[in-house]
């Protein structure tokens, strides 16, 4: 089914999600194992998934995810909610797909996010918005220094990302695309 469509690249966030994920689907099965052989986009790609992996930590530790939980399951969070996909564009779920996570073909929820599941957000790699959002309730909950620390991280994991995304467009754009 992946072979029916065809390469091409869609650049910005002004196309359906579903469209979207097919593009990165039909990347990832064309030059997935190229990008993950390529010596710049290995490093790049690791820098990232370690960033990934620090902001978890802090944000578990200070009490986050559990505050995240809650709001969503008692109050109706609003944070992960529909449309927030419409910010993603083409590299960023391909290096979802790249980081060994399959994107999902419809929502666990019609009210939230694409990628929102029944334990939060089922992809690694987010938004900058989904990563970088401290909203009132976080602010006045949680300690500041670790909010200040959890920014640290943040500001690693998006420039890290940022990093990566626009290696794989150049990258792309080399094979024409």
């Amino acid at each position: 089914m992946i072979d029916k469509y065809s390469v091409r690249l869609l650049i910005g966030t002004g196309y359906p999600i579903l469209e979207k994920i097919r593009c990165a689907e039909r990347l990832f099965h064309v030059y997935g194992r190229e990008l993950l052989s390529d010596k710049a986009i290995q490093s790049l790609f690791e820098t990232y998934r370690k960033a990934i992996q620090q902001s978890w930590v802090q944000m578990k530790s200070i009490g986050l995810v559990a505050e995240c939980t809650d709001c969503a399951v008692n109050d109706g969070g609003s944070c992960c909610g529909k449309g927030i996909e419409d910010r993603f564009d083409v590299i960023l779920l391909l290096i979802n797909l790249l980081m060994g996570c399959s994107l999902p073909s419809s929502p666990w929820d019609e009210t939230g996010c694409w990628f929102l599941g029944e334990r939060g957000c089922g992809i690694p790699a987010r938004h900058v918005i989904c990563v970088n959002y401290i909203c009132k309730r976080l602010d006045s909950k949680l300690e500041k220094n670790g909010l200040r620390l959890l920014q640290e991280k943040i500001v690693l994991e998006t420039d890290a990302g940022f990093a990566l995304e626009e290696s794989i467009k150049k990258w792309l754009r080399n094979r024409g695309l």
